[in-house]
């Protein structure tokens, strides 16, 4: 009795856990599946209503999208950024991790926490001082600004997820790398950094991730010049007056399509990558 009693209880615990775990997946998607949907629909009908199925699915928007003259350049220039930023950021991120790491003093620790302590600081508070010094350090308006500051910004979480990393790996086979006379630079390259993919991967994603969808940094430090970023382009189909809200639906499954697919591709490291860095901190 009190067998089934449990039973009962138990499967009607997963029924509910199952019914808000779709219902979330429902909040999440709903806003991708409004995308899509009005993505193929005319301006007029997108007026109408914004969740009503389209009479007849049009390409139209693609098409212009696809033609614009701005897009395959902002897709180019976008992608470059984007894997610049994420191998600086790897490159800088793992040796300082792995350095943390293997630094036996307190003062590992407190930097540590230095860096993460600027997670919590809004980007609103510094916005303005990051601009004044971008500024008179000749960063503005160009790439190589724009990528140094993403690489600064994006900088506290790699090196977080290196030195939880870099302290589950055994130390024995670099005591003897370096009684085979590896120096540091040999040490670390050729024998920590390839031990360190999984969580590299994970590095990759999250970092290429939130640079290609970025607006807001660009906007101020790289400004109006072109070829422009992705979420910069996007700008353009917005008006005082008059919103082309089909082509913003259409451009966003677009320049959604690569890092989707990256993210795709990725995607099995990710998990792996988060759960062995999280091992120790």
């Amino acid at each position: 009795m009190h067998t089934t009693a449990k039973r009962s209880k138990s499967k009607g615990r997963n029924l509910l856990l199952t019914a808000i775990v779709w219902l979330f997946a429902l909040l999440f998607f709903a806003p991708i599946y409004i995308v899509i949907l009005n993505s193929f629909k005319t301006k007029s009908e997108l007026m109408v209503s914004a969740i009503s199925w389209p009479k007849s699915f049009t390409l139209d928007n693609y098409a212009t999208i696809l033609t614009h003259n701005d897009f395959f350049p902002s897709l180019l220039f976008s992608v470059f950024i984007v894997v610049v930023t994420t191998t600086l950021t790897i490159l800088v991120s793992s040796l300082a991790g792995y350095a943390l790491a293997r630094w036996k003093s307190k003062l590992s620790g407190g930097i540590m926490l230095v860096f993460l302590s600027t997670l919590f600081v809004p980007f609103q508070v510094y916005m303005v001082a990051l601009i004044v010094i971008a500024r008179d350090l000749h960063f503005t308006g160009n790439a190589i600004g724009l990528i140094l500051i993403y690489v600064a910004l994006g900088m506290p979480v790699p090196i977080f997820l290196y030195r939880s990393y870099a302290y589950s790996m055994s130390s024995e086979i670099e005591e003897a790398a370096a009684i085979d006379g590896c120096s540091k630079l040999q040490l670390f390259f050729r024998i920590v950094f390839p031990l360190m993919k999984p969580i590299t991967a994970t590095v990759a994603v999250l970092n290429a991730l939130w640079a290609w969808g970025e607006f807001l940094v660009a906007f101020l430090v790289y400004g109006n010049h072109k070829p422009m970023t992705i979420p910069l382009s996007q700008q353009y189909f917005y008006g005082t007056y008059n919103q082309q809200w089909q082509l913003i639906m259409a451009g966003f499954v677009v320049s959604t399509i690569p890092i989707v697919v990256f993210y795709i591709l990725m995607q099995k490291h990710i998990v792996k990558g988060i759960a062995a860095g999280a091992v120790k901190g």
